[in-house]
């Protein structure tokens, strides 16, 4: 009786393994198989792609950061210099022609434009004169 229970727990997991072996060794499983292996290939490209592309945009991004960072500490400068008592006074004899107590200014043209109107002033008539002047 033992050998005859043996044979049939035998022949049970035989029709077992056949069935499994019908499922995962038809050519249907082996096509989805292969079709989720792509769609997964695929969808791991489409993640690497898209990692590499966010990486590059923040390499740009801190590339900026640091141009704008450098361009902050010269504004900072600049902004430094224009306080100084020197700058101030610089524009305020340049522009609203102020000077310290006791000092005289003397105001000099440029001397291309002095030389052309002596050259020409003291040979030529006066309209030529005014002409030069307003014109040249």
């Amino acid at each position: 009786m033992a050998l005859k229970n043996y044979r049939t727990s035998q022949t049970s997991k035989r029709k077992k393994d056949t069935s499994g072996r019908k499922i995962w060794g038809s050519n249907i499983s082996t096509v989805v198989l292969v079709l989720l292996l792509v769609l997964s290939f695929v969808k791991v490209t489409k993640e690497v792609l898209l990692r590499y592309e966010i990486h590059q945009e923040i390499k740009h991004l801190e590339n900026q950061k640091t141009d704008l960072e450098g361009q902050k500490g010269q504004m900072e400068q600049l902004i430094s210099y224009l306080k100084t008592d020197e700058y101030i006074e610089k524009q305020a004899r340049l522009k609203l022609n102020l000077s310290k107590p006791g000092e005289k200014q003397i105001n000099i043209t440029s001397g291309e434009y002095g030389e052309e109107i002596a050259l020409d002033g003291e040979n030529s008539p006066n309209f030529v004169k005014w002409f030069n002047y307003f014109f040249k």
